[in-house]
């Protein structure tokens, strides 16, 4: 019953009255921005050369940071290059620790009781002291692959 009170009464149709709505949301916000604009206009003239001066202000400090950063990046790569360095040294100790103490410090008497090592080898192995590693006494050429096995077969 209200709805058809309503089609009587009301002076235009639904779709009718959602564009006249439509239009004053537009014409209002046109209005609006119009109003606004120069507002803006104002407030973006008033900011800018805050806006520019707080860019010079902390643009020096952001390059002295990425200056900085540069710096302790490449000084942090050269500790990490010294680190692994190290690291691969102490592997090569703890892996051919009792290699190198057979090389290093064993006698001539005590060298010649392991199997393959005669006074010729024991003497060598003795001239070229003091051995840091595996790879150095396999460079010098001077022992023969199975000398080299009966001494780590020996550590």
């Amino acid at each position: 019953m209200g709805a058809a009170l309503g089609m009587l009464v009301a002076p235009k149709s639904g779709n009718e009255l959602r564009d006249d709505i439509q239009e004053f949301a537009r014409d209002s916000y046109e209005q609006g921005r119009e109003k606004l604009e120069p507002v803006l206009d104002q407030a973006r003239e008033k900011v800018q050369p805050a806006v520019e001066q707080a860019r010079q202000r902390v643009e020096p400090v952001l390059d002295g940071i990425r200056d900085r950063v540069d710096s302790l990046t490449t000084q942090a790569a050269s500790v990490r290059d010294r680190v692994v360095d190290r690291a691969s040294d102490l592997k090569e100790r703890v892996t051919n620790g009792g290699l190198l103490s057979i090389l290093n410090e064993w006698p001539h008497e005590r060298l010649m009781e392991i199997h393959g090592i005669g006074p010729v080898l024991a003497s060598k192995i003795i001239q070229h002291r003091p051995y840091h590693s595996e790879q150095q006494l396999i460079d010098l050429k001077e022992l023969p692959p199975s000398a080299l096995e009966s001494l780590r077969r020996a550590a």
